[in-house]
């Protein structure tokens, strides 16, 4: 063999020998990183679940900032009502108010705190909403029921979605809505209220002492007054209020929408309402709707089979009702076995509209949602602090929504991160959906 096929051979073997080095080096590389990977990635997701999926211990530990928390975590139930608005009447709705009344807390486990109710469309989009005849629990901030009133734009036999969030965060700001602005153009009277604000056309219907009836402007539904009358129940046990307006323009595919109140209604035996057309009256008996000194909201079409009739002129051959002849008549008529009672009645809201939207409202749902208190809390404890309560020795970071707590992500470390979607509610009570990420690293 020549010096020069030496040279080459060795030349060779040294190429392949260092290509075999650095094939090799990258192979333990590769498999360094891998095994830190391996190592890593279930340390992510536990710890997302302790933070992100758990309330801590106590669950409010960040309500005391004196004492360590024996585990950070940053959930709080949230809970959801789903509410489903649909048109049947086949025609476009705009800016219509809907009300529904929502039961938050039937049983008073103080989980409705009042300032924490917000509501959202199917778009994510915050919804203004208008409360009234609000029942609390015991502790006067807790919600019991209330009803709620928004304004749905909808096209005809259109359906839309919306939900209802609340929880137990006092921490969360009063939403201070703001005042709604109905399209009632085509209700009579056309503002839904202009006929319970003043005593115009209200007089007492018998009682015992017959006196002129009062708006209240301190128990009330809408607007700044209701028509009110108190008074004792007569020899004929009846007592009431009568609404004498002559009303026209509508039929008996129209709806009468009004709220009555009552303070007490013990020893009552009916509550009454009834309409006139001239010729025939229809009536119905509420009374088992009725709960004392809580206002009830009475919605029901005038389709006289819907109603008792009452055939106002015996004899006469006209016994259906119609309303397109008009109303002359409306009362409310509170019944008793006994004369001596001395009751109250208010009502509220008095006005007719065509077929209104249907409202379904579904049983609520509890959902583990991001407490933004706790996370800004969490941010106020230390880097080791925190680890200790969480039992483990990994940097981390948790990301949120653009916030961050913990170091700056080591990517030379070969940091493994672990992301889910999930909900937060911030301290000014938006609610949005988000995907917080933790990240770890030795």
């Amino acid at each position: 063999m020549s010096h020069i096929d030496f040279a080459i051979a060795v030349s060779l073997f040294l190429f392949f020998f260092a290509a075999i080095i650095v094939l090799t080096t990258n192979y333990f590389s590769r498999y360094s990183v891998l095994t830190k990977t391996s190592e890593l990635k279930p340390v992510a997701e536990s710890l997302f679940n302790v933070l992100l999926k758990r309330k801590g211990t106590p669950e409010n530990w960040d309500l005391n900032y004196s004492i360590s928390p024996v585990k950070v975590g940053l959930v709080e139930d949230l809970y959801m009502i789903p509410i489903v608005v649909k048109e049947t009447n086949g025609s476009d709705r705009i800016n219509e108010p809907v009300t529904a009344r929502i039961t938050f807390d039937e049983n008073c486990q103080n989980k409705s705190w009042n300032t924490t109710m917000r509501m959202y469309n199917e778009s994510d989009i915050e919804i203004n909403l208008e409360i009234s005849n609000t029942t609390f629990c015991s502790n006067t901030q807790f919600l019991n029921e209330t009803n709620i009133t928004w304004e749905v734009t909808i096209s005809a036999n259109q359906t839309k979605n919306y939900y209802l969030y609340y929880s137990s965060d006092n921490n969360i700001l009063d939403p201070s809505y703001s005042t709604l602005t109905y399209n009632t153009s085509s209700w009579s009277p056309n503002d839904g209220d202009a006929w319970t604000e003043t005593t115009t056309d209200w007089s007492q219907f018998e009682g015992g002492s017959i006196q002129n009836p009062t708006n209240d402007q301190n128990i009330k539904v809408k607007g700044n007054k209701s028509v009110n009358i108190s008074d004792t129940f007569s020899s004929t046990s009846k007592m009431g209020l009568h609404f004498g307006k002559d009303i026209s323009n509508i039929s008996n595919g129209w709806y009468m929408d009004v709220w009555l109140y009552v303070d007490d209604t013990t020893g009552l035996s009916q509550v009454n309402i009834t309409l006139d057309d001239s010729y025939v009256s229809i009536t119905t008996n509420v009374w088992n709707n009725i709960t004392s000194a809580t206002w009830y909201h009475f919605v029901r079409q005038l389709d006289p089979n819907l109603w008792y009739i009452i055939d106002s002129l015996p004899g006469d051959d006209v016994d259906t009702f119609n309303a397109s002849k008009g109303i002359y008549d409306t009362t409310f008529t509170l019944v008793n076995t006994t004369s001596g009672l001395i009751r109250t009645l208010k009502i509220d809201g008095l006005y007719f509209k065509k077929k209104p939207l249907t409202v379904k409202t579904f049983p609520e749902e509890k959902i583990e949602a991001i407490s933004y208190n706790k996370f800004d809390t969490m941010r106020n404890l230390s880097y080791d602090e925190l680890k200790k309560t969480i039992g483990e020795n990994y940097k981390l970071s948790v990301k949120i929504d653009g916030e961050t707590y913990g170091g700056q992500v080591n990517q030379s470390a070969n940091a493994v991160c672990y992301q889910n979607p999930s909900i937060i509610q911030y301290i000014n009570g938006t609610i949005k959906k988000i995907i917080p990420k933790l990240c770890v690293w030795k």
